[in-house]
């Protein structure tokens, strides 16, 4: 199938189920070998001139100075997939299949991928999550069928806005924050959160939706939880608050994933 690569200015929104359904490795030479001691020789009849010998280098490997503190890295070799994530956070839990990559971090307990939600338990107030979902395109998908398909649709209509405008439908409201470009992926960061029609549970996330020009695309969604509500009514501001909180950790993460 002929690719179309034609791909609109990008940005971040994503919607769970209901809503939207690096590290620089630097090694260094720097072992070198001692020069050998001379001893009395007796002299020689003939004498040439001989130019010296080279000095010989061995590789050695160096520790290498993480630029994000105490961070821990992830490697995915199979894809050529990194990230790095707070070391006092959970995680990563990780699900794999050929055509897709979903990871998920934490700063309470993460749970494999399916667990039942009666089982998970969390003890943490105001906690903080980040879901990392990577797919190739190796079906060779078209823009037109991404389109087509419908899960982009809260991305296509946040691309016509302008940062921090927004769009509500009978269930979701989503915020358009900027346009992000992460190494060889271009898109969107969003807010997606409910609607003023749509209260009877709470939903807030930040989300950046990328693509590359071979249209594989790249989900990351940060979400609270256990959020303490000061007020029923505006419980909103809570979660935001939350958000906010964890906001230089979104970034940070986002911006150390590294595809190749």
């Amino acid at each position: 199938m002929q690719k179309n690569n034609s791909i609109p200015s990008l940005g971040t929104s994503f919607l769970l189920s209901a809503v939207l359904g690096i590290s620089l490795f630097v090694s260094a030479c720097a072992a070198k070998n001692p020069d050998a001691g001379t001893q009395n020789q007796p002299p020689l009849v003939e004498t040439k001139d001989v130019l010296p010998e080279a000095p010989t280098s061995t590789p050695q490997p160096m520790d290498t100075e993480n630029p994000y503190g105490e961070w821990t890295e992830y490697r995915n070799q199979g894809i050529s997939f990194r990230f790095l994530y707070p070391t006092s956070w959970f995680g990563p839990e990780v699900d794999e299949t050929k055509d897709s990559l979903r990871l998920e971090v934490g700063s309470d307990t993460v749970y494999p991928y399916g667990t039942d939600r009666t089982e998970q338990v969390y003890t943490i107030p105001d906690s903080y999550y980040i879901l990392i979902e990577y797919n190739p395109n190796t079906s060779g998908r078209s823009w037109d069928d991404f389109v087509s398909s419908g899960w982009i649709d809260a991305y296509l209509a946040l691309q016509e806005m302008g940062d921090g405008e927004s769009f509500s439908t009978a269930r979701s409201l989503n915020i358009r924050v900027r346009e992000v470009t992460l190494g060889q992926f271009h898109g969107l960061e969003y807010i997606a959160t409910l609607s003023e029609t749509a209260q009877t549970e709470r939903f807030y996330a930040r989300a950046i939706v990328a693509f590359d020009e071979d249209l594989n695309w790249l989900r990351i969604t940060g979400f609270p939880n256990m959020v303490q509500i000061a007020d029923q009514d505006n419980w909103k501001a809570d979660y935001s608050q939350v958000d906010l909180d964890n906001l230089e950790v979104f970034h940070t993460l986002a911006d150390s994933i590294v595809i190749e």
